[in-house]
């Protein structure tokens, strides 16, 4: 059986799912070049019906990730709020049926279309937070396990605790929007500066250059932990009405006028950031626990945008309790495609399968297209016969490479695939890859690539696997220095750990640079510049090497360089 999930939202995508297993997912911003597209996810559909080998017309059933059925109820009863989305009703079989199904007549409409010449279609629409916990359980491998979904919302559902056990999902206990911890975080996103929705990675990383201060007590007030979850005073925020601005004037009361986009950042700002993350972690880590004793699980799996604070990650893997806990990868909305189509998928007979603990989902070009591309771009290149050797080469002798290998990433992260790398251990390469290449802020972090089993001697959790970069560990005081330009200011790294079964060439480069170094990892930060995806073809990552400071660029194998005396000598070497 063929299912493919249909996100459409911030990040919309698509996934296929034949049988239990995930053949392919991406989200639509790769295909368009327009971060956090919301668009009908066309493209991304395209590439995944050409990944899995069929047609639309083999599609057996769509999942959407959404069920506006709730929110007609929600009027029904009456209610005058404004969040609703009957318009999904329409919208969805009328994206699909004008750019799909090659013109035929729709005879018949039943939540199942049944198209001229015997093509029967059905759309599924699943509760947003449903398919929040089927991508995490079911990729999780874990036979049983509480699920803790936190977001901004999903119809009504802010946060969610299930009980997973096989292919079954029972809903225990749910805390409706407003009270949300996504809108909380959003909000004060908004209010320091940065774009909601879109900076709350970037005030992750602020908060730790602040510290204890007068901004603590009131900000934890804001949000109050309850037996059942938490409520937030809801005076102090205007989120959930619509408006522009997500906070209320009585917030700039409390705590002082809003920081300027694109302003100087101020002590005041660090100083509220971290009260506001430590108020988050307090939240989250009260929600794990509370769904450890709602279901009596040993085992967590998490997912919702909420769930990319892998600060607060790391913090209740190591304090909850839990025997081991699966962090989605693609947590925010695009991984909604991938959940409703696992879920319907399951829902309709196909049995538990073991998935691999990779992220790589999206297109790859093998040697003869990336070829074609190169002469194409009329860039100067030459063909590697060893592209690992050659670029550990130049990381160990502290050269910046783009890394566009294999297939690309679903989630947010670059997980050695669509990569800028370079040798973590230059004190200053932090300040050189803001400045140079990502043109972002200097006060972003950036991570650590290092082989499973040399990771616990660079970090206090490296025994626990960590494959998606969604926890921060503490690097470990005697090497904190050796990897200066990981290591974030409070100490902090966001550490992806890589063994052979997860990606073997990226593994072997990482080993290479061992071998070069003494240190068996790499600075590993997404290839792509500040306000754009992470780059999807060659053309994408030829457009970024010529347009930053980067000083070499491996696609496939073939080295692509600015100057030929520099790839020579690691040819040659």
């Amino acid at each position: 059986m063929n299912v493919l999930g249909i996100n459409v939202s911030n990040d919309a995508a698509a996934s296929l799912v034949r049988d239990g297993h995930v053949i392919a997912a991406s989200q639509e911003e790769r295909f368009s070049r327009q971060k956090h597209d919301g668009s009908f996810p066309a493209r991304a559909i395209a590439f995944c019906l050409k990944e899995g080998g069929i047609t639309f017309d083999e599609v057996d059933e769509v999942a959407f990730f959404w069920n506006p059925g709730i929110h007609a109820e929600a009027l029904y009863r009456g209610s005058s709020g404004r969040r609703h989305h009957l318009e999904f009703l329409y919208s969805l079989p009328n994206q699909l049926l004008t750019r799909f199904h090659d013109g035929r007549a729709v005879e018949g409409v039943r939540q199942e279309f049944r198209l001229a010449g015997g093509k029967k279609l059905g759309i599924e629409y699943v509760t947003h937070h449903l398919a929040h916990v089927a991508s995490a359980f079911y990729r999780s491998n874990f036979e049983s396990a509480a699920a803790l979904i936190i977001d901004g919302y999903g119809e009504r559902s802010a946060a969610t605790i299930a009980r997973c056990d096989g292919t079954r999902i029972e809903t225990v206990h749910s805390i409706e929007f407003p009270n949300s911890l996504g809108s909380f975080y959003a909000a004060f996103t908004q209010y320091l500066g940065f774009k909601a929705n879109d900076g709350e990675g970037k005030v992750m990383g602020l908060a730790s250059y602040g510290g204890p201060s007068e901004f603590m007590e009131p900000i934890q007030k804001l949000i109050t932990l309850t037996p059942d979850g938490f409520e937030i005073d809801l005076r102090y925020f205007s989120y959930y009405t619509d408006q522009r601005r997500r906070y209320s004037r009585r917030l700039t009361d409390l705590l002082g006028p809003e920081r300027r986009p694109e302003s100087g950042l101020t002590r005041r700002d660090y100083d509220i950031a971290y009260a506001m993350q430590a108020a988050t972690e307090r939240t989250m880590l009260h929600l794990a626990q509370l769904a450890k004793e709602k279901t009596g699980l040993s085992r967590l799996v998490m997912a919702g945008g909420v769930v990319l604070n892998c600060v607060a990650n790391g913090r209740i893997q190591r304090e909850v309790g839990f025997d081991e806990c699966y962090f989605q990868p693609c947590a925010g909305d695009a991984g909604t495609s991938m959940g409703a189509a696992l879920y319907v998928a399951h829902d309709r007979g196909a049995p538990r399968v073991t998935h691999p603990m990779t992220d790589y989902l999206g297109p790859e070009y093998d040697d003869v297209s990336v070829k074609a591309e190169l002469d194409r771009g009329r860039v100067p290149y030459l063909p590697v016969a060893d592209v690992t050797t050659v670029a550990a080469r130049a990381i160990a002798d502290g050269k910046i490479i783009g890394w566009f290998q294999g297939r690309a990433e679903f989630g947010p992260r670059a997980l050695g695939n669509r990569s800028i790398l370079c040798d973590p251990r230059i004190p200053d390469m932090k300040d050189v890859l803001n400045a140079r290449v990502k043109f972002r802020e200097p006060f972003r972090p950036f991570a650590p690539s290092i082989l499973e089993q040399a990771a616990t001697t660079y970090f206090d959790d490296g025994g626990v696997p960590s494959p998606f970069m969604l926890v921060v560990s503490d690097t470990r005081p005697e090497h904190v220095k050796t990897l200066a330009s990981v290591t974030h200011v409070d100490g902090g790294a966001r550490v992806q750990t890589v063994t052979p079964a997860q990606n073997a060439l990226y593994y072997d480069l990482i080993e290479k640079v061992g071998r070069l170094t003494g240190v068996p990892c790499v600075l590993n930060t997404s290839f792509n510049i500040r306000g754009e995806p992470i780059v999807a073809t060659p053309a994408d990552a030829m457009k970024c090497y010529f347009t930053t400071d980067m000083d070499l660029l491996f696609v496939g194998n073939y080295v692509v360089y600015k100057d030929l005396a520099l790839a020579r000598a690691y040819l040659d070497a």
